[in-house]
């Protein structure tokens, strides 16, 4: 085969990284100049040391194919002369080197999480970084850059040292969980946010942090294996105090039907409003239950407000898709369990009161909540700047040592 046939071979078979209107970005700024087949050593140096870096990605919990390194050794070892060609090899190199230096700072997070609330509004900023700190390099400085982008803490230190012990070892499995604390450490702590709060998944604990100092911790109560609290980024917009408790649907017909069938007088006992279609709350001794079941079901049910209700006196919500919030909790003895996976996919904390102090700068009226008052309204807070809160799964995780901490796999996702 020729070297043009392979060239052409190459750039028919390349799928570039998801970062083309950020390569457009780079070569206007440079009036569409080369950078990596410039015509001096700098740039073949450059070349080198990317794919160097490229094969070690590993090392940083990535994986190296996601930069295409087979494809960007074709091109270079089919160099032609050839304007049209040089020109799309070069934006090849650019937008896997934009694509890596992405994931040094900011983690790999597409297989780790399952929705991303937060990083949208960042976009612009992260893009504006990325193609000044690449424009302002030799290209022989690909490396020390990409090695900037990683956070330079105690606990990040310890991590890579433990993923390369594992790697080193062959130890697969804890090699892929470390991988995933490392992208996720980086995601989080790559914004920079004064204030965020961490629920880790497999330590059913939650964290709030100011800046880099931990403020706050507490035992949480997580999804059930079965009914899996699941993984996300989003914001605390708002505090509910004396909150209802919607039951889903789901809930509602699958575990209060049965129960109201068998004694309807629960719905009062437990509080529970039955609300229909239109809005108005329906007497539950008028209903005959047994002609009900799952699919013709025309009732919503939610608790009242107070003290005996699933949700407590306090209630966090989230901008997640799931329905998913944090929020006080009736069953206080389950935070003294081993093991707390009990809830529907909630987050329930042992000490929300704490937390909500925390959010509203101390302006929170515990005594009020403390009150267990009955016939309250819920009544919203808004926070006057919401709080990132990342919901993750971290099996693998250094304290305040360095000295790394492992915790069972509950969910199963690294089987």
């Amino acid at each position: 085969m020729t070297r043009t046939a392979l060239l052409l071979l190459v750039l028919m078979s390349w799928q570039a990284p998801p970062k083309h209107d950020l390569v457009a970005r780079f070569y206007q700024q440079r009036d569409n100049r080369l950078f990596w087949f410039a015509s001096d050593d700098r740039a073949a140096t450059g070349r080198a040391r990317l794919l160097r870096f490229i094969d070690s990605a590993a090392w940083l919990g990535l994986d190296s194919n996601a930069y295409h390194p087979d494809s960007l050794r074709g091109l270079e070892s089919a160099i032609i002369a050839n304007d049209r060609t040089l020109i799309s090899a070069d934006r090849q190199f650019t937008a896997a080197a934009l694509s890596l230096a992405a994931d040094c700072r900011r983690g790999r997070m597409d297989s780790i999480l399952s929705y991303d609330g937060v990083s949208p509004s960042f976009t612009r900023r992260e893009d504006s970084l990325l193609l000044a700190g690449l424009g302002a390099l030799s290209p022989d400085a690909i490396d020390s850059w990409l090695t900037s982008l990683n956070p330079t803490t105690p606990r990040y230190a310890a991590l890579k040292a433990g993923l390369a012990q594992s790697i080193d070892s062959n130890n697969t499995r804890q090699a892929v969980e470390l991988s995933a604390t490392l992208n996720t450490y980086r995601f989080i702590h790559h914004f920079g946010f004064d204030r965020f709060i961490i629920v880790n998944i497999p330590s059913a604990m939650l964290y709030c942090y100011s800046a880099d100092t931990l403020s706050l911790s507490m035992r949480v109560v997580a999804g059930q294996p079965s009914k899996r609290t699941p993984r996300f980024a989003a914001w605390c917009t708002a505090l509910v105090l004396y909150p209802y408790w919607n039951i889903p649907h789901r809930i509602a017909v699958n575990e209060f039907l049965p129960l109201l069938k068998h004694s309807p007088g629960l719905a009062t006992l437990a509080d529970i409003q039955v609300i229909d279609d239109k809005g108005t709350i329906v007497d539950p001794t008028s209903i005959d239950w047994k002609k009900l079941n799952r699919t013709n079901f025309p009732y919503a049910l939610r608790q009242a407000p107070g003290c005996g209700n699933a949700l407590g006196v306090l209630k966090f919500e989230l901008t997640d898709p799931f329905n998913v919030y944090m929020h006080d909790t009736n069953l206080k003895r389950a935070f003294g369990a081993k093991t707390r996976y009990l809830s529907h996919g909630c987050i329930r904390l042992e000490n929300p009161t704490g937390l909500g102090g925390l959010l509203l700068d101390h302006h929170l009226d515990t005594s009020f909540l403390a009150a267990c008052l009955k016939d309250q309204k819920p009544k919203s807070i808004p926070l006057a700047k919401p709080v990132p809160v990342f919901v993750v799964y971290l099996t693998a995780i250094p304290d305040s040592t360095g000295s790394l901490r492992t915790y069972k796999d509950i969910y199963h996702l690294f089987d």
